[in-house]
């Protein structure tokens, strides 16, 4: 339930705001013509607008990136945990302490 949750919220909804974000920065700054100071506060909030969808921008590249990163990590670590349950496996150690090795291991991975 939370990774649809997750795929949801960075999916659809986090693009829609920062393509929101730069409609309303793009109208803002559309009808610009900057003289006094009210309308130098119009510029600041376009600007603002588009830092946000920036801002937007960037989380959903680094979750994506670090998700990768992760991913990728995780494979590994249960690739050489494989292999030292393998070695282990293979020594003249006690089934028991063997058993005690993988449920940790296990236990681990939740």
């Amino acid at each position: 339930m939370e990774r649809r949750r997750d795929f949801v919220f960075y999916r659809l909804v986090v693009p829609t705001l920062a393509v929101a974000n730069l409609i309303l920065a793009g109208v803002v700054v559309s009808n610009l013509q900057p003289g006094g100071w009210l309308d130098w506060l119009e510029v600041a909030t376009a600007g603002f607008c588009c830092v946000v969808a920036g801002w937007l921008a960037a989380s959903v590249w680094s979750k994506s990136y670090w998700a990768q990163v992760i991913a990728r990590q995780v494979a590994t670590w249960r690739r050489m945990a494989d292999t030292i349950l393998e070695w282990i496996e293979e020594l003249p150690i006690s089934s028991d302490a063997v058993d005690r090795l993988k449920r940790s291991l296990e236990d681990a991975n939740r």
